[in-house]
């Protein structure tokens, strides 16, 4: 018999990310202690920021697992690009377990953070003395629920389907269900047709690539000819969607200190009442912000000097140019053209919801429906990927 159950196959996969998905979602019910949960009654249906409610926990900031699965992924987001900046030579001598070690201690200081904010905004039964006391349970809890989300996050990359981000799917779905009910079919007509175009086309981005042909001088036969480097025209897939509502806070935040530092200033008084999505000053930066992050990313992860050295050093090349400073020249600039396509393509979809809900068009509730479904896009289409590689390597099993 066997000492431990591990999935291998398509089903016993499925399985456990039901398994892991129940688990999740019965989390997401379980109260922080001392909240009040009648006081949240009157915010039924409000689901201004959907983006951050799928990257963080339950839509209220009430239960255990309030923090969600944020804290992790923008503490592995920091890692990454710390990593990522690195030179070829300096990747190969980093630990996974000094990554694995910073990413941790990143996340505990995050996710401490988080819920200094959570608690200082949450409603509670208490008041006096005890109230200072139920904001530390109920903050322990928060960090506590954070670790046992990357935990069940952690066992589904390993033995189930979808990985880390099956978490967020389910927020997703979740997002979904409780902004459309309710509505009628004249409010959801203009946006859900804005979201099917932009499904469709997140399809495509994800499912086409650009190819830069390369010669390599350890191939000499038939497939020497069909060498390339691809470049999805989606190069960082939902990541700018996700990340773009968390780096809109910055300014914010930064609009918010100076009122408090200079209560007198006119100039700093606009920018504070209009720096969010209801305002045009505020959709600007948010479209700014998204542009910024695509592209920055994208030269992050798909790092043209990293491809150029380890092109270099292999003795391979693009054809028809030399190594070195012509070939990072040439990734860069065609990185940087697809970056452009992706942010523009994103920007539209995104930005043409809150435009038209600035002008009345579109109910407030669901001006962020097309970010969702772009992100939930990019998600199916890896999921589908996965699907098919696990299904494939369940005709080799009887082999093994």
């Amino acid at each position: 018999m066997k000492k431990y159950f591990f999935p291998r196959t398509l089903i016993e996969k499925l399985l456990f990310t039901l398994i892991i998905m129940a688990v999740y979602l019965i989390g997401r019910e379980i109260p922080l202690f001392g909240v009040d949960l009648g006081a949240y009654d009157v915010l039924r249906g409000n689901t201004d920021d959907l983006i951050m409610q799928t990257i963080g926990g339950d839509r209220y900031k009430t239960s255990i697992f309030a923090l969600g699965i944020s804290p992790f992924m923008f503490s592995t987001l920091f890692i990454q690009m710390a990593v990522a900046v690195k030179n070829v030579d300096s990747k190969t001598h980093s630990s996974p377990k000094k990554i694995t070690y910073g990413t941790l201690i990143l996340m505990l200081v995050w996710a401490i953070i988080q819920a200094c904010f959570n608690t200082a905004s949450t409603f509670y039964l208490f008041d006096g003395a005890g109230l200072v006391l139920v904001k530390i349970i109920s903050g322990l809890q928060m960090v506590a629920g954070s670790f046992v989300i990357l935990w069940l996050a952690t066992l589904n990359g390993k033995y189930g389907v979808g990985g880390q981000t099956i978490l967020i799917y389910v927020n997703i779905l979740d997002s979904i269900v409780n902004t459309i009910q309710g509505e009628s079919f004249a409010d959801l007509k203009l946006i859900g047709l804005i979201c099917i175009v932009a499904l469709l086309i997140t399809i495509i981005f994800e499912n086409t690539e650009y190819r830069i042909p390369m010669q390599r001088i350890s191939i000499h036969n038939i497939y020497s000819d069909k060498n390339y480097i691809p470049i999805k025209l989606n190069p960082i897939g939902m990541m700018p969607v996700m990340f773009s509502s968390a780096f809109f806070m910055l300014p914010v935040y930064i609009s918010t200190c100076l009122v408090g530092w200079f209560p007198d200033n006119e100039n700093f008084i606009y920018v504070y009442e209009n720096m969010n999505t209801g305002h045009a000053l505020g959709i600007i930066v948010y479209i700014v912000a998204l542009y910024i992050i695509t592209i920055v990313f994208s030269f992050v992860f798909i790092s043209p000097k990293n491809l150029a050295e380890s092109m270099q050093k292999s003795g391979d090349s693009i054809t028809g140019l030399r190594s070195g400073k012509r070939t990072r020249r040439y990734i860069g600039n065609r990185l940087f053209l697809i970056s452009i396509v992706s942010a523009t393509f994103m920007s539209i979809f995104i930005g043409m919801p809150l435009v038209l809900q600035l002008n009345g068009m579109v109910d407030t509730e669901l001006m962020s429906l097309p970010s969702i479904v772009i992100a939930m896009g990019s998600i199916n289409c890896n999921l589908y990927r996965e699907l098919r590689a696990v299904k494939d390597f369940d005709g080799y099993i009887p082999f093994i």
